[in-house]
């Protein structure tokens, strides 16, 4: 099967919804790059899943599709408290569809898998995350929702006591146990469950995206199975010429978004390097080191400043080759 996992990472005082998954996907034979984590036609919130592939994916793409072309499941207008109830009706419907089964019951044939769906309520102001499994005494799906009441956060698929024994560890080293917030526990959890063979049923690379209040999602890569010597993958698959998507990649050892790190420091910032722009980095750079608790926008603007003028130096110097070629 798999591990999946969602949560709400908390980080100077800022939120946002993570999803994470390995990629393997069996059933008689192993993938070790199968798609589990899926993006919707609408940008708020995120599907993925544990269990039967030849259940789970005509069921996902069936949403795609009931979204993609519903104008009212599309509408930012229509909150993801709207989508849940459809998905559930979507997918009970379905599953009730499978027939010429034989002998065999109902429940052997429909097969063991779950659902994480989860993303922002613009009615409650908040993340929602629910747990989804076909219920055989309802004759439905039903759903259990993520409680803001505790940690927020929820696994689905194998080794479930082993991932969350590992999680209370996470959280016991970094003395979190009574902040009811994470950082990327889980994230490191679902990483080390992967890199022990153990645990043969979840491998391969980790997929993960997550979402930005008010409702934006934002798909990662990861360098695995590290940086040192690893290669740059995407939704499970190693990054070629042909498959090389805009995303940033993370650090699979630090949770760290690569692409968003910065110098921690600047030996040099005056007008001749940075221009109008150098009353704003040394106010970042103060006395030549990097500031703590900047906010997305002005590392953002650190990046982009730092951009510029590495480009400018690089004219430059591809300027003077040409000079000293010439004379």
């Amino acid at each position: 099967m798999t591990l999946c996992v969602s949560w709400i990472r908390e980080v100077n005082n800022e939120k946002e919804l993570i999803f994470a998954t390995d990629s393997c996907l069996s059933g008689g034979e192993r993938w070790h790059s199968g798609v589990k984590l899926f993006e919707l036609p609408r940008k708020d919130c995120l599907i993925c899943f544990a269990g039967e592939t030849n259940r789970t994916y005509p069921l996902i793409l069936n949403l795609i599709s009931s979204i993609k072309f519903d104008e009212h499941l599309l509408s930012s207008h229509t909150d993801i408290a709207e989508v849940l109830d459809y998905l559930t009706r979507l997918f009970t419907s379905l599953c009730h569809s499978i027939t010429d089964y034989g002998t065999q019951t109902f429940k052997k044939v429909l097969g063991d898998f779950q659902f994480l769906f989860g993303g922002w309520s613009w009615k409650d102001n908040e993340f929602k995350l629910w747990k989804l499994e076909y219920n055989h005494e309802a004759k439905a799906f039903m759903h259990d929702e993520a409680s803001s009441d505790q940690m927020f956060y929820t696994f689905i698929g194998d080794e479930l006591d082993k991932s969350q024994e590992l999680l209370d560890s996470e959280l016991i080293a970094n003395s979190k146990v009574t902040s009811r917030s994470f950082d990327m526990e889980p994230f490191k959890v679902l990483i080390d469950m992967i890199r022990d063979s153990l645990y043969s049923s979840i491998d391969g690379a980790v997929q993960i995206a997550k979402i930005h209040p008010p409702g934006a999602t934002e798909f990662l890569g990861v360098y695995w199975p590290s940086v040192i010597g690893g290669k740059k993958t995407f939704l499970g698959k190693d990054i070629s010429t042909d498959n090389n998507p805009a995303v940033k990649y993370i650090d699979p050892d630090t949770g760290e978004v690569l692409d968003e790190a910065l110098p921690e420091t600047l030996s040099q910032i005056d007008d001749n390097v940075f221009g109008d722009d150098a009353e704003f980095i040394n106010k970042c750079y103060p006395e030549g080191k990097l500031k703590e608790d900047l906010s997305k926008r002005e590392k953002h603007l650190i990046k982009s400043v730092i951009a510029q003028v590495a480009y400018a130096q690089f004219i430059d110097k591809q300027q003077e080759e040409i000079m000293e070629e010439q004379e």
